[in-house]
C-alpha cells in the first residue's frame, strides 16, 4: 500500500513537472522571443488593469451616488409628508379657533355658542316649536359652515365630525354622497377617544386616530383622524365635545407623488406613541410600529425586520408626528448591483473587443515587419539591390522605402560624400594653416624693403645723429618681427606700431603727427602680429601731404560687446566715390591675391577673417579732401582662446 502511494505521489510530481515544463516552452516560444507578443501581452495586461480600476473608481463612484441620491430623494420625501401632515393638523387648529371667534346664524352668538347650545338641548323635546327652529337653524349652518367653508379648503379631508363629550349628539359632512360614512367605524373611534382621554387635555395641540380600515362600495380603504377637544370657552382644561377630520391615507401618496419611482424603501407616519398613521408599504397598519425603539433618531446601521437598513427620522416639534424612512440595504443594493452588471457587461464587451482588434492589427503589423527584417539581413550580406515595397503609405512602408533608398546609395554616398569630405576637410585644415603662415611671413620682406629704402633716403640726403636712431628703431622692430610667436597682445601690437611710427616721424621731419587713444581694457586681448602694420602704412603713403605740417595719424582702439574696433584714421587726400568702391569690392574677396603692390590691406583682411571668422574684417570709409578711416573688427579672445578657435575648422 505505501509503495502505491509513493508511485502515486511521483506521477504527480512527474505531471506538475511536465505541465511547468510545457508552459515554460509556450511561454519561450511564444512570448519571451516575441517582441510584438510581449508588446501585446503588456498591453493587454495594462489595458485590463486599466479597465479594472475604472470599474472599480465607477463602481464605487455609482453605489455612494446611488446611496447619496436614495437618502436625499427620501429626505425630501419625508419632508414633503411631515409638511403634508402639519398642514391638516394646523388647519384642525385653524377650524377650532374658528369656532370662538367666527359668529353663529345670529351675530351675537359664536359657532361654539351655537354648537354647545346644541349638544346640550338639541336633543330635549320639550322645547318650544320656535326653539327647534332655532335650533334646526343652528344645526343648518354649522352643516354648511363644515361643508361650505372647512371641506374646500383642504381637498384631502374624507369627513369632518362634531359631537358632544357623550356622543349622543353629532354633526358631520362628507365630500361625497356615496363615500364613507361615518356610522361604519363610529363605534371603533367612540371607543377610542373615550379609552384615550389625557389627564390634561392641552398637552399636546392635537390628537390622532392611527390608521384603520373602513369600507366603501364594497372595497376596503386604510383611514386615520386628527381631532381636538372642542373646549369650554370659560375654562379651557375642561371640553364639551370633539372635532375629528378623516383622511384617506392615500393623501399622503398623492403628496410625493413627483418623487414616488425615486423612492427606495418604506415610508411612515408615527404618532408620538408608536401608532402607525400611515404606511407606504401596507405592512404595519392596525397595530403599533414593532420597531418604534430603532426609530427613534436616524442611523445607517439600525436593522428592521430582519433587514439591515438606513433610517431617516423627521419629528415635528409643534404636534409631535414622527415621520420616518427606511430603505434596507437590500434593495439599495439591488439598484446598484444591477448597474454594477450592466458596467461589467460593457466593459468586457469593450475590453474583448480592444484585445482582439489589438491582435490582428498587431499580427499584421509583425508580418510587415518581418518583410522589412528580411531586407535588412539582405543588406547585411551585401545584396544591396532591394525592390521597393508597395501598396502601403504609412511609417512602416515610409520605412521600408528609405531603407531601400539606403542601400541603394550605400556605396556610392561611402565613397563620393564620406570618404571626400574627410579628405576636403583635412586638406581645408593644413590650406588654412599654411596660407595663415605664408600670409604672415609675406608681410616681413615687404615692411623690410620701405623701411630699408627709408634709411637709404635719409642718409642720402642727410649726414646726422637721425640716421643712427633711425637704424636703432629698425633694429628693434626687426628684432620684433623675427620672433617666432604669431599671436600676441594689442599691447604689443600697439608698442610695436608706435615704433613704427617713431620712425616715420623722424623720417618725416615732425610733419607728421601721431595720436594713440586706445582702451586699457582690450590691451591683454590677442591678434596675429602686424595686423596694423599695412594700414598705418597705408595711411602714410596715401594720406600724408609733405606739403602741409597738418599730418595727423589717429589710432583708436575700443571694447564693444565680444568684440574690440580698432580704428586708423587719417586727414590726407582721401578717396574718390569709384576708388573707394573697388577697394570695398577687393576686401569681399580677401583670398584673391593681386600683386604685391596689394598685399597690404587684403593681407589683413585675409588673416583677420581666417583667424577670427567671416563676421570679422576690414571696413572703410573715406572722402575726398577730407581723409580715409579704416576700421578693424576682431573677437575678444584670450592668447589661449584664440588658439582654441583657430583649431575649431566647423565654425562659419
Amino acid at each position: 500500500m505505501l509503495v502505491k502511494l509513493l508511485h502515486h505521489g511521483d506521477s504527480n510530481f512527474y505531471q506538475e513537472r511536465m505541465v511547468a515544463k510545457t508552459v515554460r516552452s509556450l511561454f519561450n516560444k511564444y512570448i519571451q522571443n516575441r517582441f510584438f507578443n510581449k508588446l501585446l501581452l503588456m498591453y493587454s495586461v495594462i489595458i485590463i488593469v486599466t479597465v479594472g480600476i475604472l470599474i472599480a473608481i465607477i463602481v464605487n463612484s455609482i453605489t455612494g451616488l446611488l446611496r447619496e441620491q436614495a437618502i436625499t430623494y427620501n429626505n425630501q420625501v419625508l419632508q414633503l409628508v411631515s409638511d403634508h401632515f402639519h398642514d391638516q393638523n394646523k388647519y384642525l387648529k385653524k377650524m377650532m379657533t374658528d369656532l370662538y371667534l367666527k359668529n353663529g346664524f345670529v351675530k351675537t352668538e359664536t359657532l361654539y355658542e351655537a354648537f354647545h347650545a346644541l349638544s346640550t338641548d338639541g336633543t330635549t323635546s320639550s322645547s318650544s316649536s320656535g326653539s327647534m327652529d332655532e335650533q334646526r337653524e343652528r344645526a343648518a349652518y354649522l352643516n354648511r359652515y363644515m361643508m361650505n367653508t372647512a371641506l374646500p379648503y383642504d381637498p384631502d379631508i374624507l369627513e369632518m365630525v362634531m359631537s358632544n363629550r357623550a356622543f349622543d349628539y353629532e354633526l358631520n359632512t362628507t365630500r361625497y354622497a356615496s363615500g364613507v360614512r361615518l356610522d361604519n367605524y363610529f363605534e371603533q373611534i367612540r371607543h377610542l377617544l373615550k379609552t384615550n382621554v389625557p389627564s390634561n387635555i392641552n398637552e399636546s395641540k392635537t390628537y390622532f386616530l392611527p390608521a384603520f380600515s373602513a369600507s366603501n362600495n364594497n372595497s376596503t380603504m386604510n383611514l386615520y383622524g386628527i381631532y381636538d377637544y372642542i373646549r369650554h370657552a370659560d375654562d379651557p382644561s375642561d371640553y364639551a365635545g370633539y372635532m375629528f377630520l378623516t383622511y384617506d391615507t392615500e393623501s399622503f401618496r398623492r403628496a410625493y407623488e413627483t418623487y414616488r419611482k425615486y423612492l427606495i424603501g418604506t415610508l411612515l407616519v408615527l404618532t408620538p406613541d408608536g401608532g402607525v398613521i400611515y404606511d407606504s408599504s401596507g405592512t404595519y397598519y392596525a397595530a403599533p410600529f414593532p420597531y418604534w425603539e430603532q426609530v427613534q433618531q436616524s442611523s445607517d446601521k439600525a436593522v428592521i425586520d430582519h433587514k439591515r437598513s438606513i433610517v431617516n427620522v423627521s419629528k415635528d416639534d409643534d404636534y409631535g408626528f414622527i415621520t420616518v424612512g427606511i430603505i434596507p440595504l437590500d434593495e439599495l443594493h439591488e439598484g446598484i448591483n444591477r448597474i454594477t452588471r450592466m458596467v461589467l457587461t460593457a466593459a468586457s464587451i469593450c475590453l474583448l473587443v480592444t484585445i482582439l482588434l489589438s491582435v490582428l492589427s498587431t499580427n499584421r503589423f509583425s508580418k510587415r515587419l518581418k518583410d522589412v527584417q528580411r531586407r535588412i539581413k539582405e543588406i547585411q550580406s551585401g545584396n544591396l539591390a532591394i525592390q521597393p515595397v508597395t501598396g502601403h503609405n504609412d511609417e512602416v512602408a515610409l520605412i521600408a522605402r528609405n531603407l531601400n533608398l539606403m542601400s541603394k546609395r550605400l556605396d556610392e554616398y561611402i565613397k563620393r560624400e564620406f570618404v571626400l569630405e574627410l579628405r576636403r576637410k583635412d586638406s581645408e585644415l593644413k590650406q588654412k594653416t599654411s596660407e595663415l603662415y605664408a600670409l604672415q611671413s609675406q608681410i616681413n620682406p615687404h615692411f623690410l624693403y620701405n623701411t630699408l629704402e627709408a634709411i637709404r633716403m635719409k642718409a642720402l640726403s642727410s649726414r646726422d645723429t637721425e640716421t643712427g636712431q633711425m637704424i636703432k628703431i629698425l633694429a628693434k622692430l626687426f628684432r620684433s618681427s623675427i620672433k617666432d610667436e604669431m599671436m600676441i597682445t594689442i599691447r604689443e601690437e600697439m608698442n610695436y606700431c608706435q615704433s613704427l611710427l617713431e620712425l616715420y616721424y623722424i623720417r618725416f621731419q615732425g610733419r607728421l603727427h601721431i595720436v594713440f587713444d586706445v582702451e586699457e581694457a582690450i590691451l591683454n586681448y590677442a591678434v596675429f602680429r602686424h595686423i596694423l602694420q599695412p594700414i598705418i602704412e597705408n595711411s602714410i603713403a596715401h594720406g600724408n601731404d609733405l606739403s602741409k605740417d597738418s599730418n595727423v595719424i589717429t589710432v583708436k582702439g575700443r571694447k564693444w560687446d565680444a568684440y574690440i574696433v580698432i580704428t586708423v584714421s587719417d586727414n590726407g587726400q582721401g578717396m574718390d566715390e569709384e576708388r573707394l568702391a573697388a577697394v570695398t569690392e577687393q576686401l569681399k574677396q580677401p583670398h584673391a591675391y593681386g600683386s604685391a603692390s596689394s598685399i597690404g590691406l587684403l593681407n589683413v583682411a585675409s588673416r583677420i577673417k581666417l583667424l577670427f571668422g567671416e563676421d570679422c574684417g576690414l571696413a572703410i570709409a573715406s572722402r575726398r579732401g577730407i581723409g580715409t578711416e579704416v576700421t578693424v573688427t576682431i573677437k575678444a579672445l584670450s592668447k589661449e582662446e584664440i588658439k582654441d578657435y583657430v583649431q575649431n575648422t566647423d565654425r562659419g
